[in-house]
């Protein structure tokens, strides 16, 4: 089988999906491995993907393509990480070769030629960010009620391929409007619909509002959480992979996605001017 369910709660199912039965597999198996890609980004807008071939990471630090000379990534000196650029940029392409695998299996989902969206994502206009969430006193989210380590949201891009510690905390809305954990599961990797691909399916693929709150805490005292101040909540740590279409390209409703003109929900955009405009809107 190449799909189970890894989340089923509140009326949210996350599946987990073998992909390497769409990298390496038979056509049967590729074309089964699509399917559940699509399906679970159509009811879920969440898949776990495992046998991904991208080996984990985790820091704190924030890279992508670099444009303009204005708005250039900054690295640690050579002498402080050694190899660290270099690790980073291999990863970084990496991810982006997952990218378009995943993009693959969506227009093969709807039955389309595989390499429908190559030509959209080759330019790897995206950005990887490393993330720290430091250790928190517990009294922070107790004595805050709504605090959270990452609010309500949904990623503006196609996709994005998150990498997560062992600590948990990250949440997705279910139909019902309940969060539901979001729970780790061992070398997978969460990949989640985003604004953008969801306006371009025609909202036929559903971008899932997610937050992240405070993963279960260490207790170094022998204290009740409830009681003891010194608790704290862990640092959590992941990695976020934010994939976009190429910022001249225009995106309009996918093949498949609606019966005639009129049935389609969106003029056409650049996927740069799109992002402008969410960037705006929220900053």
């Amino acid at each position: 089988m190449s799909a189970e369910a890894a989340v089923q709660d509140q009326g949210l199912v996350i599946p987990l999906i073998d992909f390497s039965l769409f990298l390496h597999g038979s056509p049967a198996e590729r074309a089964a491995t699509a399917r559940a890609v699509l399906h679970g980004f159509q009811t879920a807008g969440f898949v776990y993907l495992a046998r991904h071939a991208i080996p984990p990471a985790a820091e704190s630090f924030e890279i992508g393509r670099e444009p303009h000379e204005r708005f250039r990534n900054h690295w640690p000196a050579q002498d402080k990480v050694d190899g660290f650029r270099e690790e980073m940029m291999a990863f970084f392409e990496t991810c982006q070769e997952l990218h378009v695998q995943v993009m693959r299996a969506v227009a093969m989902g709807l039955g389309l030629d595989e390499t429908h969206f190559d030509g959209f994502v080759d330019s790897a206009d995206n950005t990887l960010r490393l993330l720290h969430y430091p250790q928190v006193k517990a009294d922070v989210f107790k004595d805050n009620v709504g605090q959270l380590r990452a609010g309500e949201h949904t990623d503006y891009g196609s996709v994005t391929l998150l990498f997560q510690d062992d600590r948990g905390g990250l949440q997705v809305r279910s139909p019902s409007g309940k969060f539901v954990d979001a729970t780790p599961i061992p070398d997978t990797i969460v990949v989640n619909a985003g604004d953008l691909l969801a306006r371009w399916s025609n909202d036929t693929i559903k971008s899932t509002i997610h937050r992240v709150v405070e993963p279960p805490h260490d207790d170094h005292d022998g204290h009740d959480a409830s009681v003891d101040v010194d608790v704290v909540y862990p640092p959590r740590y992941s990695v976020a992979y934010f994939c976009n279409p190429n910022a001249d390209k225009l995106i309009e409703a996918m093949p498949g996605t609606y019966a005639d003109e009129a049935d389609k929900k969106y003029e056409g955009i650049t996927s740069g001017d799109y992002l402008f405009q969410r960037l705006a809107a929220t900053y």
